[in-house]
């Protein structure tokens, strides 16, 4: 840890690390549009200057590192005349009205704004007024009336800006509000692997844009939102709820159930609904990363479209009753079916949307209570096929490893229909891998997925000849004399019966591509212990 003087104050930081970071935990503000913690510094903004003794002229903090002694003053006149200074270009070619107005306390949403007739954009009339990290800078900075450019005729204002792109369900792209601080660029790109969001142009033309410079939906864009959470004014913004983000009463964190991965989010919540959906960075799988099912379907659980309370059938129609009526009633019946037929005559059917403790305590009910093992769920027959293929390999149901670990694998197999859609974050993970490790990835998979660009090696079968594709990969890795030297010092189950029989023939490209990706896993196979970070992915769809 190093020792480092900021504002006369002593604080600690470890020695090397980005001198923003330090200071942001230090509870110290310093404005920054452009920083994203985790990511190499942009430097595009500007705002983040400081002063260091001994160094010439004022300092980027977030390309500065952190070294032992140093003394740093964030506050002084000279800084807080700078920082205006960059803030006013930025706001040059930006509609700032609603930054810099010193009625910006005072306007209701029906008011005429009293400065000019040109003005379209205000504070009141912004669906990120108040969470714009823009907005807060100024007022920070004490904006509000400082107009270096006054009697200058000013572009913004006498230029058609851009149209904004609304023709997706999910997502809004409003480029005049853009502020080039290519947040989104590097989201999409270093984070999500995606590439969906890039500058295009030069000079003055610079802009954002999608793809090829068309709508958001005709790029390659996957609607995972993340550009939205880290775009610091209103150019990116949820389309199905961007009003409600602003009137949230309080956040409920949970479980995304829409596939086995379970990322952690928060649910914003106005009178007792869900209205909006963020990303709960507390699970080390997910992080900050959502999908588009978690983050767009919270409306499933719209208490419309569901039953607000429970329901007694009575001279055959179903009508209102209490939780208690309806408690007393379901158990009574089970005991009376128990006492006539037997616990054995009562089944308890799970679902794969309701979260483990729930199915937990169901099995429990059905077990310890009734005394009944008929246990099953609507995915009951393939996730018992599952189950058993687990048992036969480990011993157990319980994996010897968890999802933390792919994105430390060097070799990964995939086996699914299209990881991205189906276990969307889980595919993440795997890119992660591949992009920042250098991990070398095989997938099975019969249709184009996103992931297939990643992968070394792409085996596609035809559709229900996954299985025949393994196998036949198995008696590949099998024909390497070094790695069943190995192999038979402690052998696997099931090591001779992969051995055995006649397995069909593969199309010609097809078996060339199993070569292909029996020496990848090989090779990987042979690997020391400490090095051999193997991870293998069965995605079941809608599991």
């Amino acid at each position: 840890m190093a020792t480092i003087i900021v504002d006369d104050n002593p604080i600690e930081a470890p020695e090397g690390a980005p001198l923003l970071e330090a200071l942001r935990k230090a509870g110290i503000y310093i404005p920054s549009l452009c920083y994203l913690e985790g990511l190499p510094p942009y430097g595009g903004c500007r705002m983040c200057l400081v002063e260091i003794e001994g160094m010439r002229g004022l300092q980027l903090s977030c390309t500065t590192r952190v070294s032992d002694g140093m003394v740093v003053r964030t506050n002084t006149p000279e800084v807080m005349e700078a920082r205006r200074v960059v803030l006013s270009l930025i706001l040059a070619n930006h509609s700032d009205r609603c930054l810099t107005c010193h009625r910006v306390m005072k306007c209701r949403p029906g008011d005429t704004c009293l400065r000019d007739n040109l003005v379209s954009h205000r504070c009141v009339t912004c669906s990120r007024n108040y969470r714009c990290d823009l907005q807060a800078a100024c007022e920070i900075l004490g904006m509000a009336g400082y107009e270096p450019w006054l009697d200058e005729a000013r572009t913004y204002y006498r230029t058609e800006p851009p149209p904004a792109d609304r023709a997706n369900p999910f997502l809004e792209f409003d480029p005049q509000m853009c502020i080039l601080c290519t947040r989104c660029v590097r989201t999409c790109d270093q984070i999500r692997h995606t590439g969906a969001i890039a500058l295009a142009e030069r000079g003055w033309d610079t802009h954002i844009a999608f793809g090829a410079g068309g709508a958001v939906h005709e790029s390659n864009c996957d609607f995972c939102g993340s550009c939205i959470d880290m775009c610091p004014t209103a150019t990116l913004m949820e389309k199905p709820n961007k009003w409600a983000a602003g009137q949230v009463e309080g956040w409920v964190p949970t479980a995304c159930a829409y596939c086995s991965v379970g990322c952690t989010i928060s649910l914003g919540v106005k009178r007792g609904r869900a209205v909006i959906v963020r990303p709960e960075p507390s699970n080390p799988v997910s992080d900050s990363q959502i999908c588009i099912r978690g983050r767009f379907h919270y409306d499933a659980v719209r208490d419309d479209e569901r039953l607000a309370q429970p329901l007694l059938r009575r001279d055959g129609e179903l009508v209102a009753a209490s939780w208690g009526q309806a408690l007393e009633s379901t158990a009574s019946r089970l005991a009376a079916v128990r006492e006539e037929h037997g616990p054995e005559a009562i089944a308890f059917l799970g679902s794969p949307f309701a979260t483990n403790e729930e199915n937990y305590l169901l099995q429990k009910l059905a077990r310890a209570v009734v005394g009944s093992n008929n246990v099953d769920y609507s995915g009951g027959a393939v996730a018992e096929a599952v189950a058993q293929s687990l048992r036969r390999a480990f011993g157990t149901e319980v994996l010897p490893a968890d999802m933390t670990d792919l994105a430390k694998a060097n070799t990964i197999l995939v086996v699914a229909d299209d990881l991205e859609s189906s276990h969307n974050v889980a595919c993440l993970r795997v890119k992660d891998a591949v992009v920042n490790g250098g991990a070398r990835l095989v997938v099975v998979t019969p249709r184009w997925g996103e992931l297939c660009d990643f992968a070394q090696v792409w085996l596609r079968p035809n559709p229900g000849e996954e299985a025949q594709v393994l196998a036949a990969l198995a008696r590949a890795l099998l024909e390497d004399e070094e790695l069943m030297t190995s192999l038979k010092k402690s052998p696997p189950a099931g090591l001779e019966d992969l051995a055995k029989g006649s397995l069909p023939a593969l199309r010609t490209d097809l078996a060339d591509q199993v070569r292909r990706a029996a020496a990848t896993l090989a090779e990987a196979a042979k690997r020391p212990p400490g090095d051999r970070r193997i991870a293998i992915v069965h995605a079941v769809p809608h599991l």
